[in-house]
């Protein structure tokens, strides 16, 4: 436990003789070790509300309610480049005992009196009514009890959550609990189910994990956008359904992270830290592109055709970005993830026309980085990582190769777009007191003097604003 969140938890003490127990997770997490405590839970008989109000004031953090019905509260205190958060709530019962019983695994329904932990620092004194300790020990998700699962079906969802962020198994029977009540996971509102999905997204080895909530009968129920892919295997190269292709896609992002210094060294660390990057609260852009790979496929099945032995998927990229857009409001993810997983999908076949023998344009590229933007690293992982599950299965001489093209769109991107958007030669304004009349032609005029700015043929504002002449 780092050294400020003990402070805080002496402070705690100072002020409150009642007994106070660390709970669930933050046992787990000490149990485990190495684990960042930034998550306490804190749990008490009773007047965890007031003590939570004292707490912050003490601390000189903030307070509010998670849950008014329930009274449970939060305490955030922001500090030294970090910021821990603290969860107090009352007993549910009449007895600790009872409120350990409640709980969802037995990972999660261990007690340790606070005032004996910080005294002696030992965790010799955990209470563990569930053997949740042993369970810690050989890294297995075990519902508490089968019927916790129908108490808060979110826990179906929650037991893969679990199994991805610690690496831990779900244990067989709990498994087999979850496969009989597969068909609850559409009861929790989509909110609660995008949290548990875009944390798992958010896990190396997400393909892992996906492939775990297809076996346990929660995938599709979760991502009925999916269904049609399962079993639907076109084309002569299609040894796997595409819902396996998407899964593999998926699987190909982890590579992909780790080849970036060899694919393009000088900008591998930037494109790392811009996938780091919240979209919005739990969901990172390195999720939201998990999820665009999941989806990227999923307009495949209506807009297949196969003439004279050719199979055709026309329009399925535009097509599939639609239908992740309504599948991102069913989830009621933000505009900006939203925005993002439509905009990869619908250009994710952009990198593999810029294949081309002899390398992509100039021009070409510009218009690929001007249509992506920001997503432009998330769009060319994406479609690598689509390239890499297709040539696992389709001869190499049919492939084109999309690596080099790749490394030229992102230093180009790096170097010239980048800088470019930053500080343009010419803005609309320059256009109006050139005399040209305000319109959507304006755009076109200043993506032009764009294109050429970055291409270094236009180098100064007083040669952009020569080449307004020719508009006039």
């Amino acid at each position: 436990m780092a050294d400020l969140t003990f402070t805080y938890l002496s402070e705690l003490l100072s002020f409150r003789s009642q007994q106070i127990y660390l709970v669930g997770g933050s046992v787990r997490d000490l149990l485990l070790g190495g684990q960042a405590m930034n998550d306490i839970d804190l749990l008490m008989p009773s007047g965890s509300e007031e003590v939570a109000r004292a707490f912050a004031a003490a601390i000189g953090g903030s307070f509010f309610f998670l849950d008014e019905e329930r009274r449970i509260t939060r305490v955030m205190k922001h500090g030294a480049g970090e910021a821990v958060q603290f969860d107090f709530t009352n007993f549910e019962g009449p007895d600790l005992n009872t409120d350990l019983a409640r709980r969802d695994f037995t990972i999660n329904a261990m007690a340790l009196d606070l005032r004996a932990f910080v005294e002696s620092g030992s965790l010799t004194g955990i209470i563990d009514p569930f053997h949740g300790r042993e369970d810690v020990k050989k890294k297995l998700v075990r519902a508490v009890r089968p019927t916790v699962l129908d108490d808060d079906p979110l826990r179906l969802l929650r037991a893969v959550r679990f199994s991805a962020a610690l690496d831990f198994t779900i244990e067989d029977g709990t498994a087999e609990e979850i496969r009989k009540r597969a068909d609850l996971i559409t009861g929790p509102s989509p909110e609660r189910i995008r949290d548990e999905l875009f944390q798992i997204l958010s896990s190396r080895g997400a393909e892992n994990y996906l492939v775990l909530m297809d076996s346990l009968g929660l995938l599709l129920p979760v991502l009925p956008e999916l269904a049609s892919l399962k079993g639907f295997r076109p084309g002569r190269y299609e040894l796997h359904d595409v819902l396996t292709h998407s899964l593999r896609t998926v699987g190909h992002v982890d590579g992909m992270l780790d080849d970036l210094f060899r694919l393009s060294p000088d900008h591998a660390a930037p494109v790392l830290d811009h996938l780091e990057e919240p979209l919005e609260q739990l969901v990172p852009r390195k999720a939201a592109l998990r999820f665009a790979c999941l989806l990227h496929d999923i307009a495949k099945p209506e807009t297949f055709t196969e003439t004279d032995g050719h199979v055709r998927f026309h329009d399925h990229d535009n097509r599939g970005a639609e239908k992740a857009r309504e599948a991102c409001r069913r989830l009621r993810l933000s505009g900006a993830v939203e925005s993002m997983v439509a905009r990869v999908i619908k250009y994710h076949m952009r990198l593999f026309n810029l294949s081309a023998p002899g390398g992509p344009s100039r021009n070409a590229v510009y218009r690929y980085c001007r249509d992506l933007k920001d997503d432009l690293p998330e769009s060319l992982m994406l479609a690598q990582a689509d390239a890499r599950a297709t040539s696992e299965i389709m001869a190499k001489e049919k492939f084109a190769d999309t690596e080099r093209p790749m490394a030229v769109v992102l230093d180009y991107y790096y170097n010239r777009f980048l800088k470019t958007e930053e500080k343009p030669l010419v803005t609309g304004q320059d256009l109006i007191n050139a005399g040209l009349t305000p319109g959507p032609r304006f755009r076109e005029i200043l993506d032009d003097i764009k294109e050429k700015q970055a291409e270094g043929s236009i180098a100064t504002r007083r040669g952009a604003l020569d080449y307004l002449d020719r508009f006039k």
